[in-house]
């Protein structure tokens, strides 16, 4: 009867593992899937440029990421894509989003932005985005000479207002235009598509953009 029973309790830890193996075998899967149709959507990305590209175009190279699309309409394509990991496997939640806008048929503007989760409970995860203007469609700051970059971080203070020192939640934002030079605008596109399937952190936004 022990042997038996034995035998009944490794049968089902073993189905269990299998279960699970195939469960969350199958989200990474999923997970690896996305980011390889990302790094696709990126090299679309680099053929076209605000401006010089018609809208026409822009829809027909961008089509077969269709099944991303979560915004659309006469002027505008949102692409979204996540990892789909669901606890406990450790991979932290990533997101990577694409938007297209357009405005007399022609593709006027690129928003790129990846973002990581840092410390849950936090309202900002760590990310990079990227905006990519047509300077012949797009008015900008007298001062803006085709490439701008600035940074923020979320940090916390104490009871009595005073700095902790701990930081966390570190956002990157790039704009560009026409003007920038080649160095740039290759350097703007390097987004570690890695952080959604690394078991890793990617823990500030140079992690995630270069």
């Amino acid at each position: 009867m022990r042997i038996f029973m034995r035998k009944v309790i490794v049968t089902s830890l073993i189905s269990a593992l299998l279960l699970l193996s195939l469960f969350y075998g199958g989200s990474l899967t999923v997970s690896y899937y996305r980011r390889w149709q990302a790094s696709k959507l990126l090299a679309v990305v680099r053929q076209i440029h605000p401006g010089a590209t018609t809208e026409a175009q822009s829809r027909i190279l961008l089509e077969p990421f269709a099944k991303y699309q979560t915004d659309s309409g006469n002027s505008l394509l949102v692409f979204q894509f996540a990892n789909f990991l669901p606890p406990p496997i450790p991979v932290p939640w990533t997101l990577f989003i694409a938007c297209f806008k357009f405005a007399n048929g022609q593709l006027a503007q690129i928003d790129l932005t990846e973002m990581q989760v840092d410390h849950p409970g936090y309202p900002h995860p760590n990310s990079a985005s990227v905006s990519i203007y047509s300077n012949q469609l797009h008015s900008s700051p007298a001062d803006f000479n085709g490439y701008s970059e600035s940074s923020r971080s979320t940090g916390s203070v104490d009871s009595h207002g005073n700095w902790s020192g701990f930081e966390c939640c570190h956002a990157r934002f790039i704009k560009l235009d026409e003007r920038a030079t080649p160095a740039q605008y290759s350097r703007s596109l390097d987004f570690r598509l890695s952080c959604m399937t690394s078991f890793v952190q990617c823990r500030d936004d140079r992690r995630i953009l270069p």
